[in-house]
């Protein structure tokens, strides 16, 4: 009987060990999977990251020599016809370097833009709704036009000599002493060259989603260039293949205010691909202002009024 109990007692203990055994080689073999899943994972997000800024790399590597490229024939422009006509200079940088240099800009950015390829727009004032700077390179790259920005854009290093060469016209909207002498500006631009002007009545970058009230101020200029007014709508359709949200959107939605545009560039080539469509809307014409007496804000009304419509039925 002794025997048999001390016997029985090992038995128990060698099953306990065994059993502890496994348990341990279980446990060892669980955390073993999880480790092996963390190096996957982090593997996985140093592969994703190293490739993002590859690609990055990759897209900088062609726009730097395009931008220089652009800069470069822009300022040899500039000395061939310093003696000729300034309004020449503009309205020859603006329709053969500044628009086929947005083109491939955009292009290599991996914008794709849908159009009405029948429709031009030539000397005419464009009013769009607005969410970053893609959108003003939109309307240079495809309407041969001026664009009015914000004074902000243009006290940023080294971007806002950059933006100025383009030929954008920069507008203070906290001081309204100011806007009449742009208004006297663009009015000359426009009876000097056959150039559009482009501006975005909401004052600042929206949200990509909601059109912001809009502002009359501009629409002056209807009266001072007795020019055709036209509503255009630039709409984000897919990013990277994929439905607008929140979060990619901020890729590509510009705050000024909130934001660095060299960060926010940097995360804009990130991105594969942005499909963005372009809308011209039914004018407003001169004549149709000049007959019915349309004021200044009424014509911004009716303006704000066909984009909102456009973009709430589609």
């Amino acid at each position: 009987m002794y025997y048999q109990s001390v016997g029985k007692l090992f038995i128990k203990k060698d099953s306990m060990i065994f059993g502890d055994s496994i348990l341990i080689l279980n446990n060892n073999l669980r955390k073993i999977k999880i480790s092996v899943f963390k190096i996957i994972k982090l593997s996985r997000f140093f592969i994703n990251t190293a490739v993002r800024i590859a690609f990055v790399i990759f897209k900088l590597s062609l726009i730097l020599p395009i931008l220089t490229f652009g800069v470069f024939i822009s300022v040899i422009l500039k000395i061939v016809l310093f003696f000729s006509n300034k309004w020449l200079y503009i309205k020859i940088n603006t329709k053969y370097v500044l628009r086929p240099i947005l083109r491939i800009l955009l292009f290599v950015i991996g914008v794709k833009v849908t159009r009405p390829k029948d429709i031009t727009i030539s000397n005419a004032i464009i009013v769009s709704n607005h969410w970053g700077y893609l959108d003003s390179f939109l309307l240079m790259a495809f309407f041969p036009s001026v664009v009015i920005s914000n004074v902000d854009v243009k006290q940023m290093p080294a971007v806002g000599k950059i933006i100025k060469m383009m030929g954008f016209v920069f507008v203070d909207r906290q001081n309204n002493n100011s806007i009449p002498v742009i208004i006297e500006k663009l009015t000359e631009i426009m009876n000097n060259t056959v150039l559009s002007i482009a501006f975005f009545p909401e004052g600042g970058t929206g949200d990509g989603f909601k059109l912001k009230r809009f502002n009359s101020s501009f629409f002056e200029l209807a009266f001072t260039t007795k020019k055709n007014v036209i509503p255009v709508v630039i709409r984000i359709e897919t990013i990277n293949k994929e439905a607008p949200n929140q979060d990619n959107m901020n890729q590509v939605v510009f705050h000024n205010s909130q934001e660095n545009i060299l960060k926010h560039s940097l995360k804009l080539l990130q991105l594969k691909s942005i499909e963005i469509s372009v809308t011209v809307l039914p004018q407003i014409s001169y004549y149709e202002i000049h007959t019915k007496y349309l004021s200044r804000k009424k014509i911004c009304e009716i303006a704000e009024k066909e984009i909102i419509d456009f973009i709430d039925k589609n």
